[in-house]
């Protein structure tokens, strides 16, 4: 079986800082099978600037993904590695700092001026290019092990060896609003053509004055905490957490007036309320405290809104004849605000005559729609590939989801039956498989985020979240003095997003434990407490993506519950 290099390249251009050091580890065994030893942080002594290595031909190595880094940063992390590592260390031959980026020249010229700098030990880069060449004259055994994933031929229905067909969602508002206007430079699948139907008509006039869309809205509000459910007794009121930090307080439906006042300058808000949609559909209310790092840690109201959703058909010409399009039979219907069930009555479409090249793709736009306030949930059995737009991260998923239980379309929406192509004018009339959340794609995007690194306590192995630290504005550096609860043995300190945090210090009663510690996406130090020590810790935080947008209040809670799950499953530490 042949594959495409390029899902390979696309991978390693997109891992994030949890899973490149697991990805290099792979590579380096694949490379070095006799050689290669790997290395992990643990201790009061980190991983002594060290990844891994060959002990036998004493080649060190460091991985660190640098994917949307500063120059200053990444010149940083490598003399402070190289430096470290020398020091640490005994008979270090070679220096080999791995990366998923392509480096600067800014960089390359820092580390060749390290080398006149350090002329006894061979310092080399292996940027993600270098790490291609090195894959790829291995087995695919051996790259589906080192990509932790199967080089499967595409999810796909085929029809008398003629064309396939597949389902593709997204809940990204910028790929739909592309997509509306046919700009299809970022479609997951190539040499595409896209239907201009109603459906997509209608999405074009509803997104053309937005270009963005947020789904959470922060209300200051003169109510007091202790005071809200008096002034709203319809609100839903959560149990208080004793001994984490809480993320919302109380929970209810906003009125009409409140919208409007609240919510300015979104087009399906707008959309709903011109078409007197009941306030409970639209949007939803619950409380919580600022983050330090994006306000003053005031009382607020977050509105939540529900995410729009765009489906496709992808129609993709797999002989090596021409094809072209007819008919399409399907259901279809039209309305405000409706269930799938309501999309029933029948019609036959006719399709422009389009020529269909051998493996070029048509999209058939079938029509957009409301999630509800709690999202559907993905569950990804393949990473299918990565790239990045000008501003945003995107991925194409294979998997299946589980729908929520209020999906409601909006405008015409269609469900294809058959198709009729022609090919070398003769008719050929094909039904088409049913929808099915359980086996689609989907496309994800996302921005770089930046706030302030996150402070857990941890009971056993499982951590309990307590809040950010260093919470003032990037590069200002700030104390932190904290007394252990009782029943405390371990501290964490984590950074989830795309910045470095900068640690200075760390002091347990009055004596320093750590010092000049920096934290990249992804990592994080674990060190031992007793009940009541005394913590001080000094340091700061600084941001490394140039298109950089602060989290919502959910997303932050969903990146944490994440590494919860996966600290208190794999336990260690990384720095």
């Amino acid at each position: 079986m042949t594959y495409d290099l390029k899902i390979v390249d696309d991978y390693i251009k997109a891992i994030d800082f949890y899973n490149f050091q697991d990805f290099c580890d792979r590579l380096l065994l694949t490379l070095y099978p006799a050689d290669y030893t790997p290395v992990r942080a643990g201790g009061r002594n980190g991983d002594m600037k060290n990844d891994g290595y060959c002990y036998l031909s004493r080649l060190f190595f460091q991985a660190h993904a640098t994917r949307g880094e500063s120059s200053s940063a990444t010149k940083k992390k490598i003399k402070e590695d190289l430096i470290g590592c020398q020091d640490k260390w005994d008979d270090v031959k070679e220096f080999i700092y791995i990366t998923n980026d392509t480096l600067l020249g800014e960089v390359e010229n820092f580390v060749d001026n390290l080398r006149t700098e350090f002329p006894d030990i061979i310092i080399r880069t292996w940027s993600q290019k270098v790490l291609i060449e090195k894959i790829r004259g291995l087995t695919i055994e051996d790259v589906e092990h080192i990509i932790d994933r199967k080089l499967i031929p595409e999810s796909s229905i085929s029809y008398d060896n003629l064309f396939t067909t597949k389902y593709l969602v997204t809940e990204n508002f910028n790929f739909i609003k592309e997509v509306s206007i046919r700009e299809l430079e970022n479609f997951p699948f190539d040499n595409a053509l896209i239907l201009d139907n109603d459906v997509l008509k209608f999405t074009r006039e509803l997104l053309k004055n937005q270009n963005y869309r947020n789904e959470e809205f922060e209300r200051r509000t003169k109510v007091k905490l202790e005071n809200y459910h008096n002034t709203f007794p319809d609100s839903k009121v959560f149990p208080k957490t004793e001994d984490e930090y809480q993320w919302k307080y109380h929970e209810r439906t906003p009125t009409t007036k409140e919208i409007q006042k609240t919510i300015k300058k979104d087009c399906i808000t707008d959309y709903l309320l011109k078409n007197e949609i009941p306030s409970s559909k639209i949007a939803k209310i619950f409380t919580c405290y600022e983050g330090a790092c994006a306000g003053d840690e005031k009382f607020i109201e977050n509105y939540l809104l529900r995410p729009l959703w765009a489906q496709y058909l992808i129609i993709k010409n797999i002989s090596n004849e021409i094809i072209k399009l007819n008919t399409i039979e399907v259901l279809k219907h039209s309305g405000i605000l409706y269930s799938s069930s309501e999309i029933k009555k029948i019609d036959k479409i006719k399709l422009p005559k389009l020529t269909i090249e051998p493996n070029q793709n048509i999209i058939v736009p079938l029509g957009i729609f409301l999630d509800d306030f709690k999202k559907s949930e993905k569950q990804c059995e393949t990473n299918v590939s990565n790239s990045t737009t000008r501003e945003q991260y995107q991925s194409l998923n294979l998997g299946s989801i589980e729908p929520s239980k209020v999906i409601e379309f909006i405008g015409p929406s269609i469900i294809p039956l058959n198709i009729s192509i022609l090919k070398k004018e003769i008719e050929k009339n094909i039904g088409i498989h049913p929808f099915d959340f359980d086996k689609l794609y989907w496309v994800d995007r996302h921005w770089g985020y930046g706030s302030c690194p996150h402070l857990f306590f941890n009971l056993s192995t499982y951590p309990k979240y307590q809040g950010e630290i260093f919470d003032i504005q990037p590069k200002k550096v700030k104390l932190e003095k904290i007394k252990v609860p009782i029943g405390i043995n371990e501290i964490t300190i984590a950074e989830l997003e795309k910045e470095i945090t900068y640690i200075n210090f760390i002091n347990i009663n009055e004596r320093i434990v750590f010092q000049n510690i920096s934290l990249a996406e992804g990592e994080y130090i674990s060190f031992d407490v007793d009940q009541e020590d005394i913590l001080t810790i000094e340091g700061y935080y600084h941001i490394v993506s140039d298109s950089v947008r602060s989290l919502s209040k959910l997303a932050k809670m969903r990146i944490i519950e994440e590494f919860k799950k996966s600290k208190s499953s794999k336990g260690g530490a990384k720095v």
